[in-house]
């Protein structure tokens, strides 16, 4: 069997590229790295697939600082040659800011995310937030299964902290076992800090960093 190289690269998304869907961004990916001639690997089976792995997928309309991307390549090229080729081929939007090798793992990069980073920009945040007591049960309504059912979001939040009166940054879980979306957070402000439901919709949101467990946590992002 072949050796099999790996190197995680850091990227940012911003306008035009937010309004990509994931399984579009993945599509992109593919293309610049075929058009960058970087030795991808391939899966097995009928339908071969380039080997990479998204860190956590992204919503439409996120913006990102610092996601992460590994890249199995079958050959042991520089981390710094494969950025340098790649920013070449992206199209706009699209940035890799650091890239290092990886050692080989049976965990897969998804199942390693721990916690995730966002900025929050829209008016009123701040007097939302004030209106919520420390300890109150934040129920929201989701989709889980084809069903839509309540849950608590407040144990997923980690901490909040004000950037001013219109901006936020929180770290919250994220992951394969417990993950909240910011538009969840920002359907709670709406019900318990009486949030105006435009304010939530047009807020500006930002995935700054990715935690990471690999094997000591680890911190993906500006």
């Amino acid at each position: 069997m072949s050796e099999i190289f790996i190197v995680r690269l850091q990227f940012s998304r911003q306008e035009p590229a937010i309004w990509l869907a994931h399984l579009d961004m993945m599509r992109t990916f593919e293309r610049s790295i075929r058009r960058a001639g970087l030795p991808i690997c391939w899966s097995q089976g009928y339908n071969p697939r380039p080997q990479m792995t998204f860190a956590l997928p992204i919503s439409v309309g996120l913006a990102t600082a610092g996601d992460c991307l590994d890249l199995s390549l079958a050959q042991d090229l520089e981390p710094s040659y494969v950025m340098t080729q790649l920013n070449h081929f992206l199209p706009a939007g699209f940035a890799i800011l650091a890239a290092r090798r990886a050692a080989p793992s049976k965990a897969s990069l998804m199942s390693l995310v721990r916690a995730a980073d966002y900025r929050l920009e829209t008016p009123g945040l701040a007097e939302a937030v004030a209106r919520l007591a420390p300890t109150q049960p934040l129920v929201v309504k989701k989709f889980s299964k084809g069903k839509r059912v309540d849950v608590d979001i407040r144990p997923l939040i980690e901490k909040i902290q004000l950037q001013g009166p219109d901006c936020l940054e929180m770290r919250v879980k994220a992951g394969s076992s417990a993950n909240l979306r910011p538009d969840l957070f920002l359907k709670a402000l709406e019900t318990y800090g009486d949030l105006p439901a435009q304010a939530a919709a047009d807020c500006a949101v930002t995935r700054l960093a990715l935690i990471l467990d690999s094997p000591g946590p680890e911190a993906v992002g500006p």
